[in-house]
């Protein structure tokens, strides 16, 4: 029997074989990813793409809220930054609070257009440290939509948050008693 042909069989079967087991690989992933997240809870965290807003960011599924608040106390200091193109005040009305860890939240920020044309803006948020972001629950924020302002107009635009009670399973926060909330407010170009 002549080699290349047995070589040539070998590396087909070789490359078959491979191909089965990332097909079946990636066919158990998602499953394995959904009993994971439902074990250790994860699955109940909400994502901004699950959520359905009506006007002015409101959620439409009330049911969010925290399942429980522990007596463990964070400080929480509300920073605002306007980008420099961006021709408004921006600030929050708060500059820090003293919250329980699962207890909800709403803080409010205030902005005004200081142009003489509307002008339509977005916001990122910002937590420091990072860690702290998959224990933030935004229900309702301003940052989920535009938000515009005719010239010369106020708003005060919320955000309401609580601060998921299993951070404090995570290690990693054990020392963490204070935490920074920052929007960073920019012109949006659509």
């Amino acid at each position: 029997m002549d080699m290349r042909f047995i070589k040539k069989g070998k590396t087909r079967l070789f490359f078959l074989l491979n191909i089965i087991i990332l097909v079946i690989l990636l066919g158990l992933t998602y499953p394995l990813y959904k009993f994971i997240s439902h074990i250790t809870g994860y699955e109940k965290i909400v994502y901004l793409s699950d959520n359905e807003y009506v006007k002015d960011s409101t959620i439409t599924s009330n049911q969010i809220v925290s399942k429980k608040v522990i007596d463990r106390k964070m400080k929480i200091n509300f920073l605002a930054e306007i980008d420099d193109s961006l021709n408004w005040n921006f600030f929050s009305l708060k500059e820090n609070s003293e919250i329980k860890v699962g207890e909800n939240m709403v803080v409010k920020f205030e902005g005004k257009n200081l142009s003489n044309k509307p002008i339509t803006a977005t916001a990122d948020f910002i937590a420091f440290p990072e860690k702290i972001l998959p224990y933030i629950i935004k229900t309702e924020c301003f940052c989920f939509t535009k938000q515009t302002l005719k010239p010369g107009e106020s708003k005060i635009f919320a955000m309401t948050f609580f601060l998921d009670a299993s951070l404090d399973n995570d290690k990693d926060l054990d020392n963490i008693d204070e935490l920074s909330f920052t929007y960073k407010i920019y012109e949006y170009k659509g």
